[in-house]
Formats: C-alpha cells, sequence, structure tokens
C-alpha cells in the first residue's frame, strides 16, 4: 500500500507523503488552543468593530445575516482541519501538490491580502489612546500611533521569548476571550437594555432587504463582517495552522516551533504522512475528527454567540444615540456598552478589554502569517529549505513587525481592516473550491474512508456557491459606485 499511495499523489516541488500509523487520539481539552483561536479571533474584528458599525448605523436590517454567516464557516474549518489530522502537513502544502503554480499566484494574492494587518494593532491603539490620553498633548491619532508601535514592539518581544510560541499566543488568548465574554454578557441582560431585546431576536431571524439610507460605500464594510465573523479568507488557514501546532492527528510527528533564544528550534519538514488502510487507523481518524469537530463547533458557537451579543447592545445602546465605531475611535465607542451600567469605571475598563482584545489579535495574525509565508517558502521553493524553517519564521517576524508599523502611517485602522476584509473575502470562493479538490481528489484513493460522505460535498458546493455569488455581488455594487 505505501508505495502505491506514494505514487499517485502528484507532488510536484514536495516529496511524497510517506506512511505511518496514526496516534493515539487526544481529548477535547488537550487541543483547546485551535477552539480558543476561533472564539477568539473574532473579537478582534468582526465582533468587536464591524457588527456594532452596521447595527449602530443600520439597526435591524443586516442582523438576519449574522447567524448563517458565522455557520458557514464551521464547513470550511472543518475540511481544511481535516486535511493537517490526515496528513500534519500545512494547508499551503496541498496547494502545491494541486500545482505549484497555484501555490505562487495564490500566494501573490495573499502577500497583497495581507498586506494591511497594521490595522488591528491601530485599532487596539485608539483604545488604549483613549484609556489614558497619553502621551499627553499628542492628536488622537498619534496617541494612537504610539499605542500600536508600542503593541508591535511587545507582542515581537512575545514571540521570540516564549520557548513555545503557540502556548503563550493561546493563554493570552483565552485570558481576554473570558474576560470580555463575561463583562459582555452581564450587560446584554441588565435591566438598562433588557427590553430591547424581543426586536432584536425577531431581527436575526427576519429577512430585511437593503436599508433605505444604504450607502453603497458600506459594501466593503457589510463583506468584512460576513467575513470576519469567525476568522475569514486566508486567515481562515489559521485554524488548521493552530491544529498542527497543537499536533492533531498526523501533525503529532512534526516538531514545535520554539523559540531559537529559550528554546531548542528542530527541523520542520514541509510534507508529511498518509495512513494506512486498516482498521486500526480507520477508527483513530475517526475519534480525531469528532475531536475536532468539538474543537470547531466550541469555537464558531462561542464566537457567534458574542458577536451577537455585541450587535445587540449596539442596537440598543449606540443605534439610538445615532453614534457608530469609525476613524480614530474605532474601538471607542463601543466603551458605552459597559459604560451605560456602570459609568465611567465601565466606560474606561471596556477600553481596556476591547484593547487586549485587539491587541491578542495583532499577536495571533504576527504569529500566523510568519508560518503560512515559510510553509509557503518551504514548499514552493525548495532552494528555501538551506535555511530551517525556524530562521525563516523568526525573519519574517521582524519584517511584518516593521511592516505593519509602516502601515499604520498610510491609513486609519479601519480602512487598513477593511482593505484586508474585502481581498480576504475575494480569496474564499478559490480556498473552498481548492480543498474540495484536495480532500475529494488529491489524498490517496486506496484509503477510501479518508474522504467525507457526498452529502459533505453537496454542502460545501452550495456554501461555496453562495461565498462566489457574494464577492460577484460586492464587485458589481463597487463597480456601480465607481
Amino acid at each position: 500500500m505505501s508505495k502505491k499511495a506514494s505514487e499517485e499523489v502528484p507532488f510536484g516541488s514536495v516529496e511524497p507523503y510517506k506512511v505511518r500509523d496514526f496516534p493515539v487520539p487526544l481529548g477535547v481539552r488537550a487541543i483547546l488552543g485551535p477552539a480558543v483561536l476561533l472564539a477568539s479571533f473574532g473579537f478582534g474584528s468582526g465582533e468587536l468593530i464591524w457588527w456594532p458599525y452596521l447595527t449602530a448605523k443600520y439597526g435591524l436590517y443586516f442582523v438576519w445575516l449574522m447567524i448563517p454567516a458565522g455557520l458557514m464557516q464551521w464547513w470550511i474549518n472543518q475540511e481544511l482541519a481535516r486535511y493537517v489530522v490526515i496528513t500534519g502537513e500545512s494547508v499551503w502544502t496541498s496547494y502545491v501538490r494541486i500545482s505549484r503554480a497555484f501555490s505562487i499566484i495564490y500566494w501573490i494574492f495573499a502577500l497583497i491580502t495581507l498586506a494591511w494587518w497594521g490595522g488591528y494593532a491601530g485599532a487596539g491603539g485608539t483604545a488604549l489612546a483613549a484609556l489614558t490620553n497619553f502621551p499627553a498633548g499628542w492628536t488622537q491619532k498619534d496617541q494612537t500611533n504610539f499605542w500600536a508601535i508600542l503593541t508591535i514592539i511587545l507582542s515581537l518581544a512575545a514571540l521570540t521569548l516564549s520557548r513555545t510560541v503557540h502556548w503563550i499566543v493561546e493563554k493570552v488568548m483565552l485570558i481576554c476571550i473570558v474576560v470580555g465574554a463575561v463583562g459582555t454578557i452581564v450587560v446584554a441582560f441588565h435591566p438598562v437594555v433588557r427590553e430591547a431585546w424581543p426586536s432584536f431576536l425577531s431581527g436575526l431571524v427576519t429577512y430585511r432587504p437593503m436599508p433605505p439610507g444604504w450607502d453603497p460605500t458600506d459594501a466593503a464594510t457589510l463583506i468584512t463582517s460576513i467575513a470576519f465573523l469567525g476568522l475569514g479568507g486566508f486567515w481562515q488557514i489559521s485554524y488548521p495552522t493552530w491544529m498542527r501546532a497543537v499536533g492533531a492527528g498526523m501533525a503529532h510527528y512534526m516538531p514545535k516551533l520554539e523559540s531559537p533564544i529559550t528554546g531548542k528550534p528542530e527541523a520542520i519538514p514541509a510534507t508529511g504522512y498518509v495512513p494506512s488502510d486498516t482498521e486500526g487507523n480507520r477508527l483513530k481518524y475517526r475519534s480525531w475528527m469528532k475531536v475536532v469537530a468539538a474543537n470547531n463547533t466550541w469555537g464558531v458557537c462561542v464566537n457567534l454567540f458574542t458577536t451577537i451579543l455585541m450587535a445587540f447592545l449596539a442596537y440598543a445602546i449606540l443605534h439610538p444615540r445615532g453614534i457608530w465605531p469609525k476613524g480614530y475611535k474605532i474601538c471607542v465607542v463601543q466603551a458605552h456598552f459597559w459604560g451605560e451600567v456602570w459609568g465611567t469605571a465601565g466606560f474606561m475598563f471596556f477600553l481596556f478589554i476591547a484593547a487586549m482584545l485587539i491587541v491578542d489579535t495583532y499577536l495571533v495574525i504576527l504569529d500566523f502569517v510568519p508560518r503560512m509565508y515559510t510553509d509557503v517558502l518551504h514548499t514552493t521553493f525548495k532552494s528555501t529549505r538551506a535555511k530551517p524553517y525556524t530562521w525563516w519564521y523568526y525573519v519574517l517576524v521582524a519584517f511584518f513587525s516593521v511592516w505593519t508599523a509602516v502601515t499604520l502611517f498610510i491609513a486609519a485602522p479601519g480602512e487598513l481592516i477593511i482593505w484586508g476584509g474585502v481581498l480576504n473575502f475575494l480569496a474564499w470562493p478559490i480556498m473552498h473550491t481548492a480543498v474540495i479538490y484536495v480532500n475529494y481528489y488529491k489524498l490517496p484513493k486506496i484509503v477510501k474512508w479518508l474522504r467525507p460522505a457526498i452529502y459533505w460535498l453537496i454542502i460545501g458546493i452550495i456554501i461555496t456557491t453562495i461565498y462566489t455569488y457574494t464577492a460577484i455581488w460586492f464587485i458589481g455594487v463597487t463597480f456601480k459606485f465607481l
């Protein structure tokens, strides 16, 4: 079996799969990190910024999109993670196995799309600037950039000095999501805003057409909101990347990425494994996928729940006042959520929590993008393997620390996030199509139980069609507006 399984996989610039038995499945708690990523990552944009923006500005007109937008991401998370469980490889290695040319072209798209995430550090900076009014005498923009650059420096230090990189990222995210979610739940069910729940819940399940005061320039914000109700676009690859980092499935055999200062970095291979066709491997595979499904469900549901709460507070508190997050107050007006109940102390504490949620999103991205690009380099270009994975990772971490600081002076935080959000959404249909092709065609055909059922394929095609239609709609609206 091993020879046949390897030979039938076109591998371009990467080696064929090796054959190895599945490791013993871990429990749900042992790989909690990816679910924390799912729950926390969205808090840094979709939950805290864009859905409050849409709901504060347009009321209930778009909230019916929230539940389907959040739940549809479950499918792509599961399919991307499936590849990691089966092979231990990065998702980008699967793109090279499709075609080296495809990998290079899609990477160019990623380079353009992921050039603007300095906006997350800037968004956190708006909250810290409002919280501290420091440095005193500086403009709001300059204070924001000061805190954003400090965020970048501290994130670089955290990734460099943490012995096992994913450990510190996971812990910071878990603290932020717990504190932010608990505080928001308490406020959302406070008597001050409780009477707004019936109309909001009705809006969640009631289709509404475009609002009469619709501003076509908000099409990009709407697309970004749908994309970031979860991860969105290229950010979706962070979920299987995290699954690989915690050792899910065949990734158990992959060395962990450790700091070159505090750890002992090991060579991380570009290529992975496939199982032999045995009953024991089939049962272990099913167990692994059940654990991934539970992890995925927890992350998606927590993210959707907290997004709904944030949108509700925007509807109950900001919408009647006619204010919404924008400019250099993109994470400031939401402090009214807690200020409405707890006064000035609540207002200030929410600014702190908002800043931490956004900052931890920047930290996650500063870890993820270098990982993804290192995967691209190691799998697409053989010459790059002369330098170890860890070397490329930390060079890229340093580079993006500098580059994201530079982008802060190009545009306001919200604009930077919007640029990335739109391009990420346009990348989505390609990603969905690629994962269907890989999981149903590229995996060794001799091991038939690796492939999901046909009904699951139909669901994937439907979701891919919806995203493709929405992307075409956005392009049409944009060109008409121009």
